[in-house]
């Protein structure tokens, strides 16, 4: 992961693109692209590097897709080809691409044919195979890529033998290959504090096993028995994790999570979240295990992870038939699954079932159904906005509450276009107004928007102005003022929104100090204030060569009597490679977005 923080800054977008596109090619090329439906942007206001992605055509995006590119291949810095049509005769296409740092390949039908043409590439620092028909021969291929970070190589046909072999070759490059059955068979060995064993004399039952290695001990035989694997436990992970999103009410990608019924039944992609005694692909163990920076990446980064445990309970429920009726003890749990039933199911079933029956009040209540004549304004407003080449849509499947997305009209929307928001502000929820031209004035629309819980402003001209104007809104969950003018005086201004769970103030004048305070006075808060200067610094510096043993001639005769035994003199030759490699893990970038 501490790679993976240097590719997510060098993905994120530094400045508002607030001025106009000066080169007439360029900028029909940029008309070109984003009329199909893809996207191309620059990621800085200079105009010189640019982030394409075709995540919103993928299934209809082929190899000649990449030909409108051409004109600017050396000014694309990030590429997302994932889930395309792309082939490997395509890939040829990125020759050009001399300054490409970061290549989406995943989900693709890319093979080892196609990693020839990724050997020019030599400013690639991240590149993700992910269920691609790669192999390690392709993996030979990629040895000149000696500025790679990051590699993804999940679901492969490669083996610990490549992996090594390539490691040797890029001994900077951090190469994930996934969950492997050797992480099966320890994934809950870490739940227990390490100081247990010590204590379990004092504090265990006496039938319990002194020596038990794994977490959550042994499962009470009374429990395992009434426990329903489903009910009991899936479902409140299901509930914790996934039904904010995929619920009753709200159906994202048209899934929802929150009974059994609906979870075999699918959503957009059919009957696969959850395929009996499948694990390889059932689409929500697939998800689960992507990079947190994957799009697909579920539950999304922002958002509470699943954990080890609860990964391996998933995994475990489906390999046994993903039944909605066996109890635990029918379905005989391997021991280190026993010890994360244990953990979960320790305190009885009463606790599950209080869990499980208080479910439903998480969910969010439904809004009110629009009458006829607010589905008319609400079609005018996102003909106007769609005339502006910004997006007003449901913000989900079976759901009229809408979410506005400005990131292709970022460098003409400003003030005046978000007040024509106005008359339909109560059913707007999430609003992304990224590098868009708006400024402390819009904050009089905002204000409006009641219901809003994600607000995008990272790279506007927002000051703590318009942060004061924010205290209407009680539902605020997120908030992005990632490259604002924003200051501790600003930040002060949101502790009355008590809703809130995640604020974004990186490369803001906002100290950790108010950061921190702002945490204390709303529970839940997560405040992120980014890397410093000087603690990028340490991340891209070099760790210092160790110093050169001392000379052993240089020590005179006569002081042979006094600095004996010379071994002593080697130890400081080995001892500063230790902290070579610190593990710095600041917060995930790519929440960022």
């Amino acid at each position: 992961m501490k790679h993976a923080i240097l590719i997510s800054l060098l993905a994120l977008p530094l400045m508002a693109a607030d001025q106009p596109v000066a080169d007439p090619a360029l900028k029909a090329t940029l008309d070109q692209v984003n009329a199909t439906g893809a996207s191309l942007m620059p990621v800085s206001a200079d105009g010189q590097t640019y982030r394409f992605t075709a995540l919103n055509v993928a299934k209809e995006f082929v190899d000649a897709g990449l030909a409108p590119l051409a004109p600017i291949a050396a000014k694309i810095s990030s590429l997302d080809l994932a889930k395309t049509k792309v082939t490997d005769a395509g890939l040829k296409a990125l020759a050009g691409y001399k300054n490409l740092k970061e290549l989406h390949l995943e989900g693709t039908g890319i093979s080892d044919a196609g990693l020839d043409h990724l050997k020019g590439l030599t400013s690639l620092e991240y590149l993700n195979l992910y269920n691609t028909k790669v192999t390690d021969a392709g993996l030979s291929k990629l040895t000149g890529l000696t500025k790679m970070k990051s590699l993804y190589l999940w679901q492969t046909g490669v083996t610990k033998a490549g992996v090594a072999a390539l490691k040797g070759k890029l001994s900077g490059a951090h190469i994930n290959t996934g969950w492997s059955a050797e992480d099966d068979a320890k994934p809950v060995a870490t739940a227990a504090a390490a100081p247990a064993p010590a204590a379990k004399p004092a504090t265990a039952p006496a039938t319990a096993p002194a020596a038990a290695p794994t977490a959550g001990g042994k499962l009470d035989p009374v429990i395992a028995a009434k426990a329903i694997v489903y009910k009991d436990v899936i479902a409140p992970i299901m509930q914790a994790k996934c039904v904010s999103c995929h619920g009753a009410e709200k159906k994202k990608g048209k899934l929802q999570l929150h009974e059994f019924a609906a979870i075999m039944k699918g959503g957009g992609d059919g009957a696969t979240t959850v395929i009996p005694k499948n694990t390889k692909d059932s689409l929500m163990l697939t998800r689960i295990n992507l990079a947190s920076d994957d799009d697909e990446h579920m539950p999304p980064s922002d958002e509470p992870q699943v954990t080890k445990e609860e990964l391996a309970l998933l995994k475990w429920w489906i390999e046994t038939g993903a039944s909605d009726s066996a109890t635990v003890a029918a379905t005989k749990p391997t021991p280190e699954v026993e010890a994360a039933l244990a953990a979960m199911l320790g305190k009885g079933l009463a606790k599950a079932a209080d869990t499980h029956a208080a479910a439903p009040k998480v969910e969010k209540p439904k809004a009110k159904p629009l009458s006829d004549a607010e589905k008319k304004q609400v079609a005018e407003i996102s003909a106007k906005m769609q005339a502006l080449n910004a997006s007003l849509m449901p913000l989900a499947q079976d759901t009229e509450q809408l979410r506005l997305s400005v990131i292709n009209a970022a460098d003409k929307f400003g003030d005046k276009e978000l007040a024509m928001l106005e008359p339909i502000a109560t059913q707007i929820i999430w609003v992304d107004l990224a590098r868009s031209q708006i400024t402390d004035a819009a904050s009089a629309t905002l204000a409006k928007l009641v219901n809003l819980e994600r607000l995008h402003l990272e790279n506007t001209k927002i000051t703590d102005v318009a942060l004061a104007g924010f205290s209407s809104l009680k539902a605020l969950e997120y908030i992005n003022l990632y490259g604002t003018k924003t200051t501790d005086a600003g930040l002060t201004k949101l502790s009355g929104i008590k809703s809130l769970k995640k604020v974004f103030v990186w490369q803001t004048g906002v100290t950790r100090a108010a950061a921190t305070a702002l945490e204390g006075q709303i529970p839940g808060l997560k405040v992120n204030v980014g890397l410093s200067d000087a603690e990028i610094a340490k991340l891209t510096t070099p760790p210092p060569a160790p110093p050169p043993a001392p000379a052993k001639k240089e020590a005179p005769k006569k002081a042979e009597a006094t600095q004996t035994p010379a071994k002593p003199a080697a130890k400081p030759a080995s001892t500063p490679a230790a902290p070579a490699k610190p593990e710095v893990k600041p917060a995930p970038a790519t929440a960022v977005k």
